[in-house]
């Protein structure tokens, strides 16, 4: 087990000194406080030092065998396939559909096929997911894709 996060805390620090790199072409100060890379930068660095904090405390460790049940079975791969897939549909529907209605739609199908929830709690709780956070986002002036229907 210490194996797989050592793999993963050096996965982190790659992603780190890459989101470093990047930052420092962007400019650290502006004329009146921070510029568009000093959070950058520095949430860079803080990654990089969890990660080797977290490497450190791994190589301290014994090596522990994998618990039962870690590698999901064939049920688990196909939930975290269609979790996947619904992901990425969302992804090219959120502009023709809008927020609404791609929300909605994947709302519904993530909790009847992962929560296996009632229909009426089904919709009612997409109905919130989506229409909620339209109305919640736009009172927050954050626009959403509205989509072919406006909504």
């Amino acid at each position: 087990m210490s194996r797989l996060f050592r793999v993963v805390d050096c996965l982190l620090l790659l992603f780190g000194a890459f989101i470093v790199h990047l930052s420092l072409q962007l400019s650290y100060g502006a004329e009146f406080g921070p510029g568009p890379g000093f959070f950058s930068f520095w949430l860079g660095v803080l990654m990089i030092g969890l990660a080797l904090i977290d490497i450190i405390g791994t190589l301290r460790q014994p090596q522990e065998p994998l618990p039962p049940g870690f590698i999901p079975d064939r049920d688990g791969i196909r939930r975290v396939l269609y979790i996947v897939g619904a992901l990425v549909a969302t992804l090219f529907l959120l502009k023709p559909l809008g927020w609404t209605l791609t929300i909605f739609c994947f709302s519904i199908f993530l909790l009847r096929t992962m929560g296996r929830q009632a229909w009426w709690l089904t919709l009612l709780l997409s109905l919130v997911s989506s229409f909620g956070t339209f109305h919640l986002f736009r009172q927050l002036q954050v626009f959403l894709p509205t989509g072919i229907l406006g909504i």
